[in-house]
């Protein structure tokens, strides 16, 4: 069987509107985390930069006033759209105070 139905199950809300880092999935004590799907929606422009604890992961996004981001895991890959190191946090960096909303599907590997 695929790890894709197994590990823990999770989903986390995004309901943050500070600059800079915000922590969205808090780092395992065990495992690393794999994203499935993610999902978010600022009110305003801002770029947004996905990060792997203090790691940028890829570049930023620059995104318009309520321009939709949405990655999903449709090839379902065992490893999701974005794997983390182990004991890492998924972080969203915004630079701008920007309320941004959505959510995260994603499972904790040990």
């Amino acid at each position: 069987m695929s790890q894709l139905y197994t590990g823990n199950l999770g989903k986390a809300n995004i309901n943050i509107s500070s600059s800079g880092d915000n922590e969205i999935i808090a780092a395992p004590t065990t495992g690393y985390i794999v994203i499935d799907f993610i999902t978010l929606l600022p009110t305003t422009a801002v770029a947004v930069q996905l990060k792997d604890g203090t790691t940028a992961y890829g570049g930023p996004f620059p995104l318009d006033a309520k321009q939709p981001f949405t990655f999903e895991n449709a090839i379902q890959s065992d490893q999701g759209i974005i794997t983390l190191l182990p004991g890492n946090a998924f972080v969203i960096n915004l630079d701008g105070a920007v309320q941004v909303g959505g959510f995260v599907r994603y499972r904790v590997i040990n």
